[in-house]
């Protein structure tokens, strides 16, 4: 990315446009940005870096970046030309300030705005018209985002030195954002949760075939003729599978027997209910038709009104007619009783009404043409009133511009008072300023030390209160883990009490598959008279699963507890190790800590007030001005509105006087017109009822007439007694089925009992209570013989499941523990935890670094004439966070490796500048072709002594040998007579502005 024009107007310091054209300064390649304190150089790097990304390189909040010099109409915009990648764009932004409204008072706040062109042949065509978008996009061709931009590109002022001091921690994460290395993070930490996943696939392939073992002997329990050892090994297994086999062959012959036994009762029985269901039907039959017989003459009664109600039916559409018609004719009589009082009422409540409105009779309903000539009357005088309602509302707007320009006079008239106690009172505070600004130098010389001295006392206290909290979490994740494995032993002894239950309710789950007519999976037979029932403690199969669930939480709940041991001591030692020791006071560490805190605390205070102290001392300046101009227009206001006061009012009495001329005093035209909408609506509801009724009665009179015509000839008197013999259709379809069925029913009966089935029966009913008890002593037998040989077969199968999976399974447990132990080496290496130790992320990073280091080296090493080089140290130790990541400095003078923080000012920024350079040039050789053109440095050549100096020029020399634009903001004046082109920042009481050339250095 190169830039070549760059245009300010109304932003910070630059009230007026101010145009760069970085083309001519880059013929040089070297160029200077010079000026006063506070001038605005360092502005004109938040212009470029706004521009681009819509954010300052600074401290600066992008809320406040409009120019308080300009005017406050004024819109604040930045332009930047730029070309990136063999192609040109132009970038424009305007950041988010207060405009005044433009009708009425007050301000209003506009929101920021972007639009990114490129350059295709002579015209410029928008590519990105959101803010969003445009951030996107300048990234895209920039290959930088903000931050790396400021890191690489735009080197802010007292900023750069950070990448030479900073710990290795803030080290990491600087390099995390100037090279992509998530993916190394992610990797490790994919390898750790696979390792993690086998490791605890192992435990529970042990622990699955300890409970397969443990599931075998349970089955077995029953049926051992001695104390019995759990197996655990697939030879004892086995050895169950044979014994079991034995038991279920013994049970299989006694359920045999029992089934014959069964078998016979059954047929005994069967006889016996045949003849017993024969005379039960007998004397079902006889009873119903005694009942039936008695009902008769309540069905010829029926008959008869269902006759009646089908000749009713045929005169219904005639009833329903004239009824319709009398009910429409009540209900509209009764309408307009209520529309005659509405109108009544609105008459009553209107003003200024005509003549015959008011003497219109509404006691009884009026004639149409009554009510017409009356509508018509009422709208000659709404036109009156329209006319003078629109003089009434000027009248009204005159007396509103009178009062307002009252309010005017008597506001300017405070103003002009106020204005003079202002100026003596700003007088006063631009002095205390002035004062306050040389403390706050003092206090910002001052930061540094107290800085590092205030982070070592903070770091110190943090570990000294975090012993007793660590020793705390170490004893509750130990008490944790005992809970966990008590909750454990629980869930094992439960699941095995289930699974014992489960077995002695085999029967019951049996007999609840079984259905009518299908034969029994146990037995083959059809019938099923005494299914077995469950009983009050049997599990079922969900339970079991339950439990199994259960059990599997509380063995991860277990892992899980002594994971947090192990977690909780490793976190105590390294509290205990930061801190330096556990008998240490907590008072005199939290006390030096807090010391340290407060002096940082009030230095910085006063630090952060030298900008607004100074930029207060020309606010100060400036308001003085501005009060005297405020004094001035007052007094001019004043005068003005008092006379606009009095011709208003003027007016308005006149207009007033004539309304009441037409109307009378008192009356208001705009409300009589309201009060006229009601009555209208009222006299048009009127007419249409009083046309309505005379319909109505027409309709009436038709139907009435209708209904007599049907009625001839018929045995209905009149209309009533035809609806009082009409029944719905539902009714009479209900009646009519009634008497058929009881017809039906009386026939089968009859024919029923002559039927030869139910001849020759005795004349007492057969009783079958003995059969049916032998038939249950013989189930109960056979009952048990089926459970018997069902747990058996149960238990033989469970055995043989358990010891076909133990098989499988250990056969498996050997290829996972070999797996768990590949992956669990591998994540160790990736994550850090073995030698070298050092994560994988890490060491990519470190990677990098070593790059930067080699670049900087071969600047560092032509500036400090070969006495420095920047050198990598493993700090953080044996398996630490940041290991590969420190910096040490390699003195040649002495041979010895030392901390940066020992370089004097000096060759501080010496080292910055060239790790600086080093860090560009490594993310311009691993950024995919990112080509960086420009380079802007902010101050920081005044701690250099001449040979020196000499030296770090010669460095930028080289650079623009290479084709970089470098830009130096500096108050050196020895750069002046090195650098030939540059940037002369002015500064005045109405704003800054630049010289651009070579006479800017004069």
């Amino acid at each position: 990315m190169k830039p070549h024009q760059l245009r300010i107007e109304a932003f910070g310091p630059y009230a007026e446009p101010v145009e760069i054209g970085f083309d001519a300064l880059s013929q040089e390649g070297l160029f200077l940005i010079h000026g006063s304190t506070g001038a605005g150089k360092t502005f004109l790097l938040d212009a470029l870096c706004f521009a681009l990304y819509g954010e300052v390189s600074g401290d600066r909040s992008v809320k406040a970046l409009k120019s308080d010099h300009a005017e406050p109409s004024a819109v604040p915009r930045v332009s930047l030309e730029f070309s990136s990648g063999g192609a040109r764009y132009r970038v424009e932004r305007s950041p988010a300030y207060t405009a005044p409204k433009t009708r009425g008072e007050g301000t209003t706040e506009k929101a920021p705005q972007a639009v990114l062109f490129r350059l295709v042949g002579d015209e410029w065509q928008p590519i990105a018209s959101r803010t969003t978008e445009v951030t996107r996009e300048v990234q895209g061709l920039v290959g930088l985002d903000a931050a790396q931009f400021r890191q690489v590109i735009l080197l802010p002022q007292g900023k750069f030195a950070e990448v030479l001091r900073a710990r290795a921690e803030e080290r990491e994460a600087l390099l995390k954002t100037l090279f992509d290395t998530v993916i190394y993070e992610q990797a490790g930490s994919w390898l750790e949760e696979r390792a993690k996943t086998a490791r605890i696939e192992v435990a529970e392939q042990n622990r699955t075939l300890e409970v397969l073992c443990h599931q075998a002997a349970h089955e077995w329990s029953p049926y051992a003729l001695q104390p019995l050892e759990v197996p655990n090994d697939q030879e004892g297994l086995d050895l169950l599978v044979e014994q079991i086999a034995v038991v279920v062959g013994g049970t299989q012959d006694s359920l045999k027997q029992a089934g014959a036994s069964l078998e016979v009762a059954r047929n005994a029985m069967a006889a016996i209910e045949k003849t017993a269901d024969r005379w039960d039907r007998r004397a079902a039959a006889l009873s119903r038709l005694s009942e039936l017989e008695a009902k008769q003459e309540a069905v010829i009664d029926f008959r008869q009104r269902l006759s009646r109600a089908e000749q009713a039916e045929a005169l219904r559409p005639s009833v329903e007619a004239e009824q319709a018609a009398r009910d429409a004719l009540s209900s509209l009589e009764a309408g307009i009783k209520a529309e005659l009082l509405r109108a009544n009422r609105a008459r009553d409540a209107a003003q200024a009404l005509p003549a015959s409105l008011v003497l219109l009779d509404l006691i009884a309903p009026p004639s149409l043409e009554e009510l017409s000539e009356a509508r018509n009357a009422l709208a000659a005088r709404r036109v009156e009133l329209t006319g003078l309602a629109s003089q009434a509302m000027e009248a009204a707007q005159a007396r509103a511009r009178a009062t307002a320009a009252a309010g005017l006079a008597s506001r300017a008239e405070e103003r002009l008072t106020s204005s003079k106690a202002a100026i003596e009172s700003r007088q006063q505070a631009r002095q205390a300023a002035a004062d306050a600004f040389t403390k706050a130098c003092s206090a910002r010389d001052q930061l540094n030390g107290l800085q590092r001295a205030a982070e070592e006392a903070r770091d110190r206290a943090r570990a000294v209160e975090a012993i007793a909290p660590a020793q705390q979490q170490e004893n509750e994740a130990t008490a944790a883990k005992t809970r966990a494995d008590g909750r454990l032993s629980q869930a094992k002894a439960a699941l095995n009490d289930h699974r014992r239950r489960h077995i002695a309710g085999m029967a019951a789950r049996l007999a609840a598959g079984l259905e009518s007519g299908a034969p029994c999976p146990v037995c083959g037979s059809a019938n099923h008279p005494t299914p077995a029932q469950p009983s009050l403690d049997a599990v079922s199969d969900e339970a079991i699963t339950a439990a199994e669930s259960q059990l599997n939480a509380a063995t991860k709940a277990a892992e899980q507890a002594a994971v947090g041991v192990q977690k909780s001591q490793g976190e105590l030692a390294a509290v205990l190790e930061k801190a330096g020791g556990a008998n240490l006071d907590k008072l005199t560490a939290r006390t030096a800590a807090l010391q340290a805190r407060e002096s940082l605390a009030t230095a910085q205070a006063l630090a952060e007030t030298v900008a607004g102290l100074e930029q207060a001392i020309n606010d100060h300046e400036q308001e003085l001005q501005a009060l005297q101009a405020s004094l001035q227009s007052a007094s001019t206001e004043l005068a003005m509105q008092s006379r606009g006061a009095a011709d208003e009012n003027q007016r308005a009495q006149t207009l007033t006087a004539d309304i009441a001329s037409q109307l009378g005093e008192g009356v208001d035209p705009l409300q009589a017109l309201k009060t006229f909408e009601p009555l209208e609506e009222a006299l048009k509801a009127l007419a249409g009822c009083c046309q309505a009724i005379t319909t109505a009665m027409t309709r009436l009179e038709q139907a009435s007439g209708r209904l007599a015509r049907d009625m001839a000839g018929t045995e209905f008197a009149d209309g009533l007694a035809v609806v009082a013999a009409l029944r719905e259709e539902n009714v009479r379809q209900l009646w009519a089925q009634r008497i058929k069925a009881y017809e039906t029913e009386l026939i089968g009966l009859r024919e029923l009992l002559a039927s030869s089935d139910l001849a020759g029966l005795p004349v007492e009913r057969p009783d079958t209570a003995a059969a049916q008890e032998a038939v249950i002593t013989a189930d109960a037998a056979r009952t048990a013989a089926v459970e018997r040989h069902s747990e058996a077969r149960g238990a033989q199968a469970e055995i043989e499941r358990v010891s076909s999976e133990h098989r499988s399974g250990a056969g498996e447990l050997a290829a996972r523990r070999e797996r768990a132990q590949l992956l669990s080496a591998v994540a160790d290496r990736c994550s850090g935890k073995a030698a070298p130790f050092i994560s994988l992320q890490r060491w990519v990073l470190s990677a990098y670094l070593g790059d930067i280091c080699r670049y900087a080296n071969q600047r560092l090493e032509l500036m400090t004439s070969g006495r420095y080089q920047l050198r990598l140290t493993d700090e953080g130790g044996r398996g630490g966070r940041q290991a590969g990541l420190g910096l040490r400095v390699l003195d040649a003078y002495t041979g010895e490796e030392r901390e940066v923080s020992s370089l004097s000012g000096g060759e501080t920024f010496q080292a910055s500048l060239a790790l600086a350079l080093g860090v560009a040039d490594t993310v311009e050789a691993h950024s995919g072709g990112v080509h960086l053109e420009a380079l802007f440095i902010d101050e920081g050549f005044g701690t250099l002594d001449p040979d020196n100096l000499q030296l770090a020029m010669d460095e930028l020399d080289r650079l623009r040998e290479g084709g970089r634009m470098i830009g130096i903001i500096s108050h050196v004046g020895a750069l002046k007579e090195r650098i030939r082109d540059g940037i002369e920042v002015l500064s005045s009481d109405q704003g800054s502005m630049v010289r651009v050339g070579m006479n800017a250095l004069s």
